[in-house]
């Protein structure tokens, strides 16, 4: 008798036990993000020329969930915090992210900044990134934390116009 077939599916069951799926849902209580550059930001913090429209873009977040969910969104480092009631099946709209004072988040060069985006839930939820002026506008679908793992590469180039 030929053993070996045998030893192979021993190996398999006893192994299967072991094995552990990976969570790639969108869905969290946990995310984290940061007020990207966008083209009609200033250079410099707090200005803000009408005139020429700069600084007229605004970032809001969506969230949305099935069940009914207490979110909040905070930028620790600036001590911003503001608390949203989500409605089941419904879109919560947040207030814009602060672009100016003290608490302005927005990423406006290279290196780095004490502005990241905090938001958690006690239920899952779903969240999305919006950041819009006029006709130009870009939006991002979030992943919560335990999704992305903990290393983290920002992939960029640099546009000229």
């Amino acid at each position: 008798m030929n053993l070996r077939p045998v030893i192979i599916c021993f190996i398999a069951l006893v192994n299967i036990g072991s094995l552990t799926a990976q969570e790639f849902s969108n869905k969290g209580k946990d995310f984290w993000l940061g007020y990207g550059f966008h083209v009609r930001m200033v250079n410099s913090p707090g200005q803000n020329n009408p005139s020429n429209n700069l600084n007229a873009q605004d970032l809001i977040l969506y969230l949305t969930s099935d069940q009914n969910a207490n979110v909040t969104v905070e930028i620790p480092g600036l001590g911003y915090s503001r608390q949203y009631t989500v409605v089941a099946n419904q879109v919560t709209i947040s207030d814009p992210i602060p672009k100016s004072g003290s608490q302005d988040a927005r990423i406006l060069g290279p290196g780095k900044f004490n502005s990241g985006i905090h938001i958690y839930s006690d239920r899952p939820v779903v969240a999305y990134a919006h950041i819009y002026n006029q006709s130009i506008s870009g939006a991002s679908l979030l992943f919560p934390t335990n999704t992305l793992g903990k290393d983290y590469y920002s992939i960029n180039y640099t546009q000229r116009s």
